[in-house]
């Protein structure tokens, strides 16, 4: 396992490197792509026929403005990213894959995933509009201990099993990073969000091939991101 001085998207590069070197070994690839860029930079490194791309569901976006403090504040990688969204003049990101580049992507064999987030979603909203902090809050934030990205990569494979799209109980790699790029990859065995906590057929992060040695936690009353 490779150990990242810290997190971010500057290991992307890196990251999808590693993951080519043992691709040969899984049928799957999932990677979380926010806007679908890190999903394009595997597509130029990786067999694209492996991948399945997971995006955020519609209605969410990062309010530029409130940036001034947390992950693109803190980290370098993303604080680029932040200003030059700031230099552009752009006040509202969307979260999501165009449909241009949805196009692209299933016109090279790549799928797509886009639907509600198993640890975010409703808790999220209670979060933001009632101040109120629940168990799927605090399973979340102890699974960010190992890094942002281990939490989104445990996501990304529920979300592409609950869509059909991946099969129960299959060794995948999966790819995630911290807000922006990738800095987590680790194999996981698949399940349904359903059966996450099954003793027998529930998910099982088997092994890491890279994460930062500290993670970055966002804090959970996040201000930079809206729905």
């Amino acid at each position: 396992m490779k150990v990242y001085n810290q997190p971010g998207p500057d290991n992307t590069g890196d990251l999808l490197t590693l993951v080519k070197q043992i691709q040969n070994n899984y049928q799957n690839i999932v990677i979380a792509s926010v806007t679908g860029n890190s999903l394009k930079k595997a597509c130029t490194i990786l067999d694209k026929t492996k991948l399945i791309g997971v995006t955020c569901p519609s209605g969410m976006y990062f309010d530029v403005d409130k940036m001034c403090t947390g992950p693109f504040n803190d980290l370098a990688g993303l604080r680029k990213i932040r200003d030059n969204w700031k230099k552009d003049g752009l006040k509202k990101i969307e979260m999501g894959i165009s449909q241009k580049d949805n196009d692209y992507f299933s016109s090279i064999g790549v799928k797509i995933v886009k639907g509600s987030i198993p640890f975010f979603s409703v808790s999220f909203s209670m979060r933001i509009h009632f101040g109120h902090i629940n168990s799927i809050d605090i399973a979340a934030k102890t699974i960010e201990l190992f890094s942002t990205g281990t939490l989104v990569c445990l996501e990304t494979v529920l979300m592409a099993v609950d869509s059909g799209v991946l099969p129960e109980g299959v060794k995948v790699i999966a790819l995630a990073g911290t807000e922006q790029g990738l800095d987590t990859a680790c194999i996981i065995r698949s399940c349904a969000s359903a059966n996450l906590y099954h003793p027998e057929k529930g998910a099982r992060i088997i092994e890491y091939i890279a994460k930062p040695g500290i993670s970055y936690i966002p804090n959970v009353d996040i201000q930079y991101l809206r729905s």
